[in-house]
């Protein structure tokens, strides 16, 4: 039996399920729905950061707090010294398999395809795939609201499925109690980034990198275990509007806008640290993880054919644990920037956000691309 056999008569063994445990409603059209993403999830991602806490503090002093920016001077390049050598990225699609309908409730059930590649660069500069990852899994809501029969069941189908042979296999993830954070659909398409963001944790584990060898997450660091990494910074050419900074401590704060309206391209901003959320009622999880981040922003490019101030700018993230910079810190941090500035080229214009883009992050996006499964392929496994 094909891999694709496997794979499609597991997908029909869990709509078997649903029919015998209540109404099955599967998707009527030709091909499974492909759920749309929010216009800029990467933002909606960033903006749950700042739910709790939105102000920043800045721990490398500022000279002027009405002008917070530090100049770089000349980009690094790569002849000169190659700083970054992997680059990481993640993407998900989504796909509406139907609903489940027991007693006088419905309840949707989606699958996923996730993915992941970690490219690696030599010193000539020619780009290769360094790793990749790739998940099916099929996303139910938890326990309750899902009857306990039909939970005992789909144990049991999850157990089936973990224990098959083949190389490829559905995985089965149910959104644990209390997780529904909105509705039940946009509660499982969180859980499949997260099973994502999961995905490149592992990838990034598994690189072997020589000391000093630096890897870019494309994105914010989202989770704690992100931290363990090192020589691993967070790049997000897409954040959160929320934030509001204090600088030098002063008693008024800045918004985003505000702040990065003055930054000139190849400048950054002072590096600043979010109010841990413990301090306003928050979790210890949450603060723990806002205390060993530190982060500054960036401006990649300027001139013609941007839009707004924020355009341009990137946001970086490292881990930092101490409340000040040293000496030392603040050049690693110039270091790290001045690297990224060289970056910027080539672009990978016109694609969404090419101007906060670089493209070896452009050519993992492209492998994944090229990788995932097509929609008539998922079609096929899902057609129960």
């Amino acid at each position: 039996m094909s891999e694709y056999e496997v794979m499609h008569n597991q997908a029909k063994s869990l709509a078997d399920m649903f029919r015998r445990r209540g109404t099955w409603l599967p998707a009527t059209s030709d091909e499974p729905t492909e759920e749309a993403q929010p216009h800029d999830v990467d933002r909606s991602e960033d903006d749950s950061n700042y739910d709790r806490s939105q102000e920043c503090y800045n721990i490398e002093r500022a000279a002027d707090p009405a002008s917070p920016y530090v100049s770089l001077g000349r980009p690094l390049h790569r002849r000169e010294r190659h700083v970054f050598r992997y680059f990481l990225d993640g993407s998900l699609r989504t796909y509406y398999m139907g609903e489940l309908i027991e007693g006088n409730k419905g309840f949707p059930i989606l699958a996923a395809e996730i993915a992941s590649a970690v490219m690696g660069r030599d010193d000539d500069g020619r780009m290769r795939v360094a790793g990749f990852a790739d998940h099916l899994t099929i996303l139910t809501p938890p326990n309750p609201p899902l009857s306990d029969g039909t939970w005992q069941e789909l144990q049991q189908i999850r157990e089936q499925f973990s224990a098959s042979s083949t190389g490829s296999t559905w995985e089965i993830r149910s959104l644990a109690p209390g997780e529904e954070w909105k509705d039940l659909r946009t509660s499982l398409a969180g859980l499949a980034r997260s099973i994502m963001h999961d995905t490149e944790l592992e990838l990034a584990s598994t690189v072997p990198r020589e000391p000093s060898q630096w890897l870019i997450i494309d994105g914010a660091i989202r989770k704690r275990l992100f931290l363990d990494l090192d020589y691993t910074i967070g790049l997000a050419k897409s954040f959160s509007r929320r934030p509001v900074f204090r600088i030098n401590r002063s008693r008024s704060v800045r918004d985003i806008v505000s702040m990065l309206s003055g930054l000139r391209e190849g400048q950054r901003t002072v590096v600043f640290k979010q109010v841990a959320a413990v301090e306003e009622g928050g979790d210890v999880t949450d603060s723990s993880v806002k205390k060993k981040i530190a982060l500054w922003y960036l401006k990649l490019r300027s001139g013609r054919g941007l839009e707004g101030p924020l355009q341009g700018v990137v946001k970086v993230e490292i881990r930092h644990e101490r409340e000040d910079l040293n000496e030392e810190e603040v050049e690693l941090v110039n270091m790290l920037s001045r690297a990224l500035l060289a970056e910027r080229y080539v672009s990978p214009y016109p694609v969404p956000r090419w101007h906060a883009h670089i493209y070896p992050i452009y050519t993992a996006e492209n492998y994944i691309k090229a990788r995932m499964r097509s929609s008539i392929y998922m079609r096929g496994l899902l057609r129960g």
